[in-house]
């Protein structure tokens, strides 16, 4: 008989050694310790399962908190001028007054126009008023004239604007009303 190491060594790994040593003494096993062995097996495949689906749900709950984030982030990003926008409508609204005040308006017209390029590059935009549809949730009523129609917008007193979508001042303007 060989001893171990010589065993080891003759079978170059030592699972080839273990292999060789069960053929050797242990023969066949039992099969109750099969059966054992199956039952474990099976319990660790339930918990590998079970596992399995533990990592897949967690996946796609960081996956849908990273997109609300992603989305929370963008939305503040292209509100972030908001306020600044809004304390800037004054001017613009300087502006209109000085142009409709003034004989030679060219100058301030370019001025206001530039303005309102620069401030569309971050999502403002005018609200259409004079000949359109009365819409409550962009213009605001402050008279009530005859008219051919009913709800055409005659006269705009102030501009309204938007702001990416959002409403950021409703237009001020007079409304026909249908004479009888």
């Amino acid at each position: 008989m060989y001893s171990q190491t010589a065993m080891r060594q003759r079978y170059g790994s030592p699972l080839k050694y273990e292999i060789e040593l069960s053929r050797r003494y242990g023969g066949e096993m039992r099969k109750t310790d099969t059966s054992q062995f199956k039952e474990t097996i099976d319990s660790l495949n339930a918990k590998i399962k079970d596992y399995e689906n533990l990592f897949l749900r967690q996946r796609a709950e960081m996956e849908n908190y990273s997109r609300a984030k992603e989305k929370e982030i963008s939305r503040i990003v292209m509100n972030a001028s908001h306020d600044v926008i809004r304390n800037i409508l004054p001017v613009i609204d300087a502006l209109d007054s000085a142009i409709g005040s003034s004989k030679d308006g060219e100058n301030l017209r370019a001025l206001r126009n530039s303005l309102l390029k620069v401030l569309e590059k971050y999502g403002l935009r005018e609200i259409p008023a004079k000949g359109e549809k009365f819409d409550p949730f962009l213009h605001e009523a402050v008279a009530v004239v005859n008219a051919k129609e009913d709800g055409i917008i005659q006269e705009e007193y102030q501009k309204g604007y938007k702001l990416n979508d959002e409403v950021l001042r409703t237009s001020k303007v007079v409304v026909g009303k249908k004479g009888e």
